[in-house]
């Protein structure tokens, strides 16, 4: 799904005004009736409603919005903020179709603020994703009201003030929705951590806007849904073997660290790998050998640290880094490897580590190689500490253009930095994800895709969904706090599955 910057949205209405054709005040009538639907299904029990609408097109859905509740038996009060005195003509049009037993009012001066009682569904229609300035006096004084009651907030498209692709940072003047209904696709300013207590749950309501239009318009920053990952998705056949999925080799352990590619490894065999191997310290070996009978383990002359590398050729992807430490011996094995293995490699945790104190190791590292990174490994790797998340993220789309890799940046929605300058942010995942273990995860289940012959940018987008979706699968039952890297390993067949309906 193509995520597009505010201008982009603005063209794309004009260019399914033109060619659909419509007229500008039906789209807006299409659009409120789908956001009303949603409303009545969804809300049903909430018939008070209060709806803030500016004076522009975003006011006008809101007016529509107002119109359809009422119709449908809600009780329906709506407040124009007069941020300007240009209104917008299908603004003009909707108001003046609202119906008499609709109670408005227009807030000019303070004292037309209202109080907000908890009882009533607050609609938050003040601003749309075209804003390019903080909100300020009457504006930012109603937002602030809002933000105070204990009324629950809708936001229509996006929360009013927050700026649809770039940083806000006029917290107090945005409003802090419980719920966004985002009309067509998400808005990059929702992607990001800094922005959560304005966003609240995000809903993607279509309205039907230009296929035409969405496939000719560049985007480089797309939205990875269940519906995007599914045409990534290889279903195996009747006469499928286990020669035709690949050889994983996962690198990692350490004495105390065993766990890490423990998991590792048992991700990458619940992914489907055909073979797995795994490399580690000689300390491990029973360990893996007792508690992961599919796989192959290759015991380092080492106790407690890797210091050799293994013959790779038969190898179809290597990830290396889970529980992996940082010795001098260890630091020379992983080097060698890495110079050794002509295929894209997978690298995370002390791999990352590594890698940042060997700048040299960049000029040999394989081309499409996927470094998964948490923040605190990519600011390491780049040395330089990153206050905003869009910064960060730009940052690593520069990085996996310049060094030809794919970065997949941690956190909540995912980002996949591609080579080609692409980022692509992941739709699954929780909080419960905000464990250790989860990394060597999803290295694993990386690897193991890699050793399908998915390609890497494949295997990064459907890894991060599958490993997203796992959790989501596991906190049902689980809950945020009780999760463990297990529990999603565990899931992961169920999250295969998903893909199959």
């Amino acid at each position: 799904m193509k995520l597009f910057t505010a201008e982009q949205i603005r063209a794309w209405d004009k260019y399914t005004i033109e060619n659909e054709p419509i007229s500008s005040i039906d789209l807006m009538e299409r659009a409120a009736t789908k956001l009303t639907d949603w409303y009545l299904e969804n809300c049903s029990n909430f018939k008070e409603v209060t709806i803030f609408c500016g004076v522009g097109n975003n006011g006008g859905d809101g007016l529509v919005m107002g119109r359809l509740l009422s119709n449908e038996g809600c009780n329906v009060t709506c407040y124009i903020v007069h941020f300007s005195e240009n209104q917008s003509k299908d603004f003009q049009e909707n108001l003046e179709r609202l119906p008499k037993r609709v109670s408005c009012h227009h807030i000019i001066n303070e004292e037309d603020i209202p109080s907000l009682e908890k009882d009533t569904v607050v609609i938050d229609c003040i601003f749309g994703s075209g804003l390019s300035r903080a909100p300020k006096g009457i504006t930012q004084k109603t937002i602030v009201t809002i933000n105070q009651s204990n009324a629950p907030v809708i936001s229509i498209d996006i929360a009013s003030g927050l700026y649809a692709d770039h940083y806000s940072s006029h917290f107090n003047s945005i409003i802090e929705a419980d719920i966004t209904l985002t009309l067509e696709t998400p808005k990059l300013s929702m992607l990001f951590v800094e922005n959560a207590k304005n966003v609240g749950e995000m809903i993607v309501i279509p309205i039907q806007l230009s296929n035409q239009y969405l496939s000719e318009t560049h985007s480089k920053h797309f939205f990875s849904t269940e519906d995007v990952v599914k045409q990534i998705y290889k279903p195996r056949t009747k006469f499928d073997h286990k020669g035709k999925f690949g050889n994983s080799l996962l690198v990692g352990g350490s004495k105390g660290m065993i766990g890490a590619i423990q998991l590792a490894t048992k991700a990458a065999l619940r992914s489907g790998t055909g073979k797995t191997t795994a490399l580690v310290p000689s300390c491990g070996y029973e360990i893996m050998q007792a508690t992961l009978p599919e796989a192959m383990c290759i015991a380092d002359p080492s106790r407690n640290h890797i210091v050799a590398s293994t013959l790779l050729k038969n190898f179809t992807a290597i990830g290396i880094g889970p529980g992996l430490g940082q010795h001098d011996q260890t630091r020379k094995a992983i080097r060698s490897i890495i110079e050794d293995f002509e295929k894209p490699i997978v690298l995370d945790a002390d791999a990352l580590n590594l890698l940042s104190e060997n700048d040299e190791w960049w000029k040999f590292l394989p081309e499409n190689s996927i470094l998964t990174p948490h923040v605190g490994e990519f600011e390491r790797l780049t040395r330089v500490h990153y206050v905003q998340s869009f910064d960060r993220v730009e940052a690593a789309r520069k990085m996996a253009v310049h060094r030809q890799i794919i970065i997949i940046l941690k956190g909540a929605n995912t980002a996949v930095c591609l080579p080609n300058g692409e980022v692509h942010f992941n739709s699954t995942g929780n909080p419960g994800l905000a464990k250790g273990g989860s990394g060597d995860a999803l290295l694993g289940i990386i690897t193991s895709l890699l050793s399908q012959k998915y390609t890497p940018k494949e295997a990064a987008l459907l890894g991060v969904f599958l490993h997203g979706k796992a959790a989501d699968i596991a906190v049902q039952d689980r809950g945020y706090e009780s999760l463990i890297t297990s529990d999603v390993i565990d899931c992961l067949g169920k999250a295969f599955i998903s893909l199959l309906k």
